[in-house]
């Protein structure tokens, strides 16, 4: 294991030592396409929770990977993504976790990938989580935040600004049956294309860390100008073991407004007894480069047959910078 993970780190390390000729290749050659990326978001956080207080380096999911796509016979594309996690406060030697990692073919019919990726209802929330990868981040709180392995993903084609999505992952567990995510989004997700975005997702028979779920998601959001408004609806239900048939609601909302190079951001979210409240902004230095500061304060309930989420309550405040390569 340890002989992989240097591997991969080399392999990592030789990809940052050659972007001119990923660059060229990129350019020069019409049959594929190669794209190395990344990005570094690292903060200070003071944090304040079970009572109590301490300062920390937090890495916020900053990552390194490759993607890229090629030309096939017939009107097919042959496309990849490899991407790892660069957890650069941990002490460890542990530095590269995995993340998205798939291999598909696109064409007409849309796109199919097999590997490690996002559910259909992860993908589904589109960029409307604000304060994604912070202390504020849905996942905290919601179910059905889920990157799995072995998934079987298909993608439709869009039509009218509408597209269909599948996630089939085989549990590889004779006892349990297979989970499946699908769902279906009205829309640009990332609010570039459109002012507007809609989608209704559902997940079934998905592994939780204590139980399986089945989970019911509807979001939406809106941008007008520079100002955007955002909302989540969500229902999970333990589909088996002790507490089997218990369900719990959840809502979030946010909003954001752009003031020249400052994006000023809130949100709010509520899930099974817990509750969070996030506000912050971001200060744009450069087309990949900004700065920004944060405050999460949440109250949680932890499980007593009640509720089917543990929430940490906390206070926590942050100032950061996140560079994109």
């Amino acid at each position: 294991m340890k002989l992989v993970k240097n591997c991969i780190a080399l392999s990592v390390c030789s990809l940052l030592a050659m972007p001119t000729l990923a660059a060229e290749k990129v350019v020069n050659d019409e049959k594929e396409v190669l794209d190395f990326y990344g990005k570094l978001n690292i903060s200070l956080q003071a944090t304040e929770e079970g009572g109590e207080s301490f300062n920390e380096l937090k890495s916020n999911a900053s990552r390194v990977g490759v993607k890229g796509k090629y030309k096939l016979d017939n009107g097919l594309t042959a496309i990849y993504k490899l991407e790892w996690q660069v957890n650069v406060d941990d002490d460890s030697k542990d530095t590269l976790t995995a993340r998205n990692q798939w291999v598909g073919v696109k064409g007409n019919f849309g796109e199919v990938t097999v590997g490690r990726s996002d559910t259909t209802l992860k993908v589904s929330q589109g960029k409307f989580d604000l304060f994604n990868d912070y202390e504020g981040d849905l996942k905290n709180l919601f179910i059905g935040e889920n990157r799995v392995t072995d998934a079987l993903t298909y993608k439709s084609p869009t039509f009218s600004n509408v597209q269909f999505l599948a996630s089939y992952i085989l549990s590889e567990d004779k006892d349990k049956s297979d989970p499946y995510s699908i769902g279906v989004q009205f829309g640009d997700g990332s609010l570039k294309k459109t002012n507007f975005f809609i989608s209704l997702a559902h997940d079934e028979n998905m592994q939780g860390k204590s139980a399986m779920y089945q989970t019911t998601r509807l979001v939406g959001m809106y941008k007008l100008g520079d100002f955007r408004l955002g909302g989540i609806l969500t229902e999970s239900e333990i589909s088996e073991g002790e507490f089997s048939g218990l369900s719990e609601n959840g809502y979030a909302v946010n909003a954001a407004y752009k003031i020249g190079n400052v994006l000023a951001k809130l949100q709010y979210q509520e899930f099974a007894g817990a509750a969070a409240i996030n506000v912050g902004a971001d200060y744009k230095l450069g087309k990949n480069t900004k700065v920004y500061a944060w405050y999460t304060d949440r109250e949680g309930l932890d499980f007593n047959g009640e509720t089917i989420k543990k929430a940490t309550e906390g206070n926590y405040f942050a100032i950061g910078m996140e560079q994109k390569f």
